[in-house]
């Protein structure tokens, strides 16, 4: 069967935006380089445009709102989750219950190019149901086995992060993004970031609400990725990392 064609025939632009920011095991070191050098400068956001002040405005978020407690943490407590626990983290990524194929976020065009895998670990290294890696099926929502999971130093490695603790869920936003570059071309490269934002943004929310620790990665190698999720890197981009599991 001939393979489909390229997505990036309706972006090319986009693409070679993404091809220049892809790391693998050099460009991740010069990055590493990068951040080392940052830290040991001053830095602070960009000062507003304007004069500070003027109109005051009502905070409805309270110090015990998941909003306020989202942060990023990169240690974790004891490294297992359940059902219980994945179940409610992955539930903003859902379809809506029904038998609507539309989704909990939002998505131009309805294309939803992002999807979920889970890197899954147990209490320990001996291999259970649980262990490995999934894909998330949002329809069904449910998690379905696609190969084993390799050990934390391995993944983490893979990452580019050296936290101590394992966590005990290391979820990959992956896009497939033919249909939204079909329809929008090179502006539709911006939509998909803009939904892996949304989602990553829901993720951390619901983490934060279960008073768990949750942390972003963008260091990981790309190609790296793909492949230890079986996709194909002419149709798959690997745009964010999520690690989560119990606080410490």
């Amino acid at each position: 069967m001939p393979s489909p064609p390229s997505p990036w025939q309706d972006a090319p632009l986009f693409h070679l935006f993404w091809h220049n920011g892809e790391l693998n095991p050099a460009r991740a070191e010069v990055m590493r380089a990068r951040i080392a050098d940052d830290a040991a400068r001053a830095g602070s956001p960009p000062r507003p445009l304007h004069a500070a002040g003027g109109i005051a405005l009502p905070d409805p978020v309270h110090p015990d709102d998941a909003l306020a407690q989202r942060h990023s943490g990169r240690r974790f407590g004891d490294a297992r989750w359940g059902a219980q626990e994945l179940g409610r983290v992955l539930a903003p990524l859902r379809a809506r219950p029904g038998a609507s194929d539309t989704r909990r976020l939002p998505s131009g065009g309805a294309k939803y190019p992002i999807q979920a895998y889970a890197a899954l670990y147990a209490s320990d290294d001996a291999p259970t149901p649980a262990q490995g890696i999934h894909w998330y099926d949002p329809l069904a929502h449910a998690l379905v086995p696609v190969a084993p999971c390799p050990a934390w130093p391995a993944l983490s490695a893979l990452l580019g992060v050296d936290w101590p603790e394992r966590p005990a869920a290391v979820l990959f936003l992956i896009a497939e993004p033919a249909g939204t570059l079909a329809k929008y071309g090179e502006r539709g490269g911006r939509f998909v970031l803009i939904e892996a934002g949304v989602w990553l943004g829901a993720l951390g929310q619901e983490v934060a609400a279960m008073k768990a620790a949750g942390c972003a990665i963008g260091s990981f190698e790309d190609a790296a990725v793909l492949d230890l999720l079986g996709l194909d890197p002419r149709r798959h981009l690997a745009v964010l990392a999520y690690a989560c599991g119990p606080a410490p």
